[in-house]
């Protein structure tokens, strides 16, 4: 009987400390969360989420962290220096085919990771058959839909969602990349279609 009530006992404790610890878990991921929004909302981006009726502050907020959340991919986070570090996403219109850079600060710049990508006596992707893929000939452009951008490589990730307001959908912002005066690249974003 004794046995029956240490054991009671034991397990009461042990369910009791499972309990702090996912309370302190859930306090842990709700002061990570609030962060992550007030660093969003200090750099006033377009963060794309679809308007819904009658909605709080705080269900909007719940909304718009699992829209970040969403895909397979790194989601945006916090790093230790309070910079947000990004999925983005990058598509080769001209080969049909995309790449992910799963974390890309803030402050880098998206030279930073093409040169890294596409280096200049390295090898090339098995889609660029013809090795037009250098960085000296790479032009990075957004869409937004109503017009194509062509960005400067060495501008920071920040400064070009800032600057040119790019709307970032599922929390991953997305960029075009060209070869420079090919076909692609002149019917595309020339004639900005």
């Amino acid at each position: 009987m004794i046995q029956m009530k240490v054991k009671a006992l034991q397990k009461i404790k042990e369910e009791e400390r499972n309990e702090r610890k996912r309370a302190a878990q859930e306090m842990k991921e709700r002061r990570k969360n609030a962060k992550l929004l007030e660093a969003l909302r200090q750099r006033n981006l377009n963060l794309y989420l679809p308007d819904e009726e009658d909605e709080t502050a705080e269900e909007r907020d719940t909304r718009l962290l699992e829209s970040l959340k969403c895909s397979s991919h790194n989601p945006v986070s916090l790093n230790e220096e309070s910079q947000l570090v990004w999925p983005v996403r990058l598509l080769y219109p001209e080969h049909a085919t995309s790449d992910l850079i799963q974390q890309c600060s803030e402050v880098h710049c998206l030279s930073d990771h093409l040169s890294y990508m596409f280096p200049p006596k390295g090898e090339s992707p098995e889609w660029d058959c013809d090795g037009e893929y250098t960085l000296s000939k790479l032009c990075v452009i957004y869409d937004s839909g109503k017009e194509k951008v062509e960005l400067n490589q060495e501008t920071s990730l920040l400064e070009l969602m800032i600057k040119h307001n790019i709307q970032i959908i599922s929390g991953v912002p997305t960029f075009e990349v060209y070869v420079r005066g090919s076909d692609s690249y002149n019917e595309s974003v020339l004639s900005g279609s």
